[in-house]
């Protein structure tokens, strides 16, 4: 095994979730967000003074994921809201989104000032793509979302 697949590994050791919970018989899972900042962090070779910045950005990027992974749990008290609060929760939601995302894209701006141009080249094509991943899109080359359905209109 590459080493480098091993560090990855080993850096998302923490994220195995075991699937089956209590019912057992699921071989373990790793949380793909996890694994790719394990194996980008190893990547960059990060410097002492490089760390702070990047420690800050996947925070917030794992902050991120688990936020929406929480909101996307249905709630038994979202039932039993008025359509109107309902819709003024996903304002709310939608903002608060906005917000964290504002902050990681900050934050990956404070580690691009860190990094010298190797680090930065090889960075380049992966800062926004974890962003990505923390909403559970699919980030590979050629991954594209399903295209919206279109309904026909009925005619005037």
């Amino acid at each position: 095994m590459k080493k480098r697949t091993m560090l990855a590994l080993l850096a998302a050791a923490p994220a195995v979730a075991f699937a089956g919970g209590a019912k057992g018989g699921g071989a373990p899972q790793i949380n793909p967000l996890e694994a790719t900042l394990g194996e980008f962090e190893t990547d960059l070779k990060l410097a002492a003074d490089q760390q702070k910045a990047w420690d800050s950005y996947a925070e917030g990027i794992r902050a991120l994921q688990r936020d929406i992974a929480r909101d996307r749990a249905p709630r038994a008290s979202d039932a039993q809201l008025d359509l109107a609060k309902r819709l003024d929760r996903a304002a709310d939601v939608a903002r608060d989104r906005l917000t964290a995302v504002e902050d990681i894209v900050e934050s990956a701006k404070g580690l691009l000032k860190t990094l010298n141009p190797e680090q930065r080249t090889m960075a380049d094509p992966r800062l926004a793509t974890l962003i990505r991943m923390s909403f559970g899109e699919a980030c590979a080359p050629g991954a594209r979302r399903k295209p919206a359905p279109v309904y026909d209109s009925p005619s005037p």
